[in-house]
């Protein structure tokens, strides 16, 4: 077998005197629709002692925020980086939640460590786990090429009460997930 088929069978195209590049860093040439989720409760949280309670259950990550306090949650979606040669465009990511006494606020993509988009200024708060909406579906402004992995980051923020005592403020995450073209 000759060197230049070996490397072209490896992944590997010629690029004139800088050597080879790895095909896998490609433009995309998008063929096919890829929905990806992943379960909540695999919902990690940035400020634990800002809650009451953290848990991981059936039917998803549920957790008890301390009134008037605050916390980042993160949640990985599985990613289909590359299919068929070609890498993955996202294009939009959801979150099936349920916020009572509470609501997020921002919601930020990444794409390894990398912050593809920001959502900022929300005040969403309700009902979201059983159906997709405005508040759980959050399309991107640009489609944005994959390179490592995409996590989802979300501030919630629980309410207060000031002149009584209020229920817990509790946040469920169902799943979470990602429309892709690759």
């Amino acid at each position: 077998m000759k060197r230049k088929d070996l490397i072209k069978g490896l992944g590997f195209t010629a690029l004139g005197s800088l050597g080879f590049i790895n095909k896998a860093f490609s433009t995309p040439n998008p063929q096919q629709f890829y929905a990806s989720w992943t379960h909540g409760n695999n919902l990690t949280v940035e400020s634990p002692e800002n809650l009451d309670s953290v848990g991981h259950y059936g039917w998803g990550g549920d957790m008890l925020i301390k009134p008037g306090k605050s916390s980042w949650f993160h949640i990985p979606i599985p990613t289909p980086v590359i299919v068929n040669g070609n890498r993955s465009l996202l294009q939009r990511v959801f979150i099936m939640f349920q916020c009572t006494q509470c609501s997020i606020r921002n919601l930020h993509v990444y794409d390894g460590s990398s912050k593809v988009q920001e959502f900022n200024n929300l005040m969403y708060d309700g009902e979201h786990r059983t159906s997709l909406d405005t508040q759980n579906t959050y399309n991107l402004s640009n489609q944005h090429i994959v390179i490592w992995g995409i996590g989802i980051t979300f501030f919630c923020v629980a309410d207060i009460g000031f002149d009584s005592k209020i229920p817990p403020p509790r946040l469920i995450l169902g799943a979470a997930g990602g429309d892709f073209m690759a």
